[in-house]
């Protein structure tokens, strides 16, 4: 976006949610749980449970007046049968407000619930994937809290809920601005305990959504391209940080913020092509999200500069892999090679380990992508075409 341009510029910015960020900030969850409803489903995951974060938040709720009905099932890539599940529980216990305490899948997990619990029909009947013939969601949704203990996904403050059908082997949004939680309460703290793979997935998939969501040629705009661009920096330079020290609680919060600003980012904009290509790899091979990510991010950009020099070249100089004399050519095939060096420095390339794909599953990968994710396909430049998804699923996955 440059100023020349802003006089033919038309956009809307939503984003309905309330942030509260600090560390030591769980604290204010009694309250905020007290404006909104009467009885608590707090959605979360057995490791936390274990690590004894599900009780601490359970009594600050308990002690506030507050019944709390616990599901600590959830899993990586929830589905959407467990989502109905769930939310027949919540039903069952006339919760009126769901609490999501964990990353993306909890958070992802507690959204679905709020949806399944108060429409009917199961939730996948609500999934937004390009073709479907979606109901819509309404306002009856339940208002969730949403309190993220990884830093990357931004569930926390998207309108979108992505879940898994098994049966139908798609992984896909459900998208709706009722989805946006009415509170992310974002506490650094709850970060500090994230292991280092964890820790370099979530924040790859922040990196992603600044990226992607500013070279998305159809839905950028000015207010997403402030917030992608801040997410890119702030990742590229904490990302090494938290990494190398865990305890390096600075660098913690402001990947915390970094994640959050990449969800509002994509909220506004949208994810593009390694994003359309990492749900089918999610489903089908069950590949974590960040490290799926960090495989087909430098092989989409590897075939993108070319058609979006200047706008690879602002991210180029946004994480200083551009020099001054540079042309917006040669910068723009810089980022394309810094991106590889911080996959490796981040230590992603380790966490690859590959498996035999042969040509029948990348045939499905790819129809996969053009039956239910068209949407991000179009939505980028070049616009891919299959033969070329294709390839860029072989060279992400058999190199």
């Amino acid at each position: 976006m440059t100023a020349e341009t802003m006089d033919k510029e038309i956009f809307t910015v939503e984003w309905p949610g309330k942030i509260i960020f600090g560390a030591g900030k769980l604290s204010d969850l009694a309250a905020e749980a007290k404006s909104l409803g009467r009885k608590v489903f707090l959605v979360t995951t057995k490791d936390l449970t274990r690590l004894g974060l599900t009780e601490r938040t359970r009594k600050i709720l308990e002690a506030a007046g507050i019944p709390v009905i616990p599901f600590e099932d959830v899993q990586p890539d929830p589905t959407c049968l467990a989502v109905d599940q769930a939310s027949a529980l919540a039903r069952k216990e006339k919760c009126d407000i769901v609490v999501a305490l964990g990353g993306g899948s909890a958070i992802d997990f507690a959204k679905g619930v709020s949806v399944a619990a108060t429409h009917d029909g199961p939730v996948w009947d609500y999934v937004t994937y390009t073709g479907a013939n979606a109901k819509p969601v309404t306002a009856r949704v339940l208002p969730v809290i949403a309190i993220p203990t990884t830093a990357g996904t931004g569930s926390e403050v998207s309108k979108g809920t992505v879940l898994d059908n098994p049966e139908k082997h798609m992984k896909a949004a459900l998208l709706s601005s009722y989805v946006y939680p009415k509170v992310a309460l974002i506490d650094p703290e709850l970060t500090y305990s994230m292991p280092p793979n964890v820790t370099a997935m979530t924040g790859f998939d922040a990196l992603t959504h600044g990226m992607e969501g500013f070279l998305n040629v159809v839905r950028s705009n000015p207010c997403a391209d402030m917030f992608c661009l801040e997410t890119v920096r702030l990742v590229t330079e904490n990302l090494p940080r938290v990494l190398a020290d865990g305890r390096d609680y600075n660098a913690r919060a402001k990947m915390s913020w970094a994640a959050a600003l990449g969800g509002i980012s994509i909220a506004i904009s949208n994810t593009t092509v390694a994003h359309a290509m990492g749900l089918p790899l999610g489903s089908r091979l069950h590949t974590p999200h960040g490290l799926g990510l960090s495989r087909l991010l430098p092989v989409v950009l590897a075939n993108s500069w070319q058609v979006q020099p200047q706008r690879c070249a602002v991210l180029a100089d946004m994480v200083g892999a551009a020099q001054p004399q540079m042309t917006g050519e040669e910068k723009s095939r810089a980022l394309v090679h810094w991106l590889n060096a911080f996959i490796q420095n981040i230590g992603m390339s380790k966490l690859w380990q590959s498996t035999p794909v042969d040509d029948a599953m990348l045939d499905l990968l790819t129809e996969d992508v053009f039956a239910y994710m068209g949407r991000p396909i179009q939505q980028h430049r070049p616009v891919f075409d299959k033969q070329q998804v294709r390839n860029m699923y072989a060279q992400a996955l058999r190199s």
